[in-house]
């Protein structure tokens, strides 16, 4: 059994690489609604265990800890392993071809 070689289509890769620029646009604001209540998570905890409301400043400040926090989890050896492994099983998956 041979594969058949695919043709270059110049116009559908084009299109592809415009659908894939729109898809990310999204992923990015996903990610930034995803940070946004990693944000609100540490802010709702610290203000858990005050009497008196957080000023604006502590508010700025407890988001951007929890941010640096995020990134220094992500940037820890080995924290990205698990990530490209579910990636690449969930690839695998959608290359299985489909069953009626």
């Amino acid at each position: 059994m041979t594969e058949e070689k695919k043709v270059w289509d110049q116009s559908s890769f084009d299109q592809k690489m415009k659908d894939s620029q729109a898809e990310l646009a999204e992923l990015r604001g996903q990610l930034q609604n995803l940070l946004v209540k990693f944000g609100l998570r540490a802010v709702r905890t610290y203000q858990a265990a005050r009497n008196e409301p957080l000023s604006k400043g502590e508010v700025e400040r407890l988001v951007k800890y929890e941010l640096d926090n995020v990134v220094n989890d992500l940037s820890e050896k080995g924290a990205l392993d698990p990530i490209v492994k579910q990636a690449k099983l969930e690839w695998d998956k959608q290359q299985e071809p489909k069953h009626p």
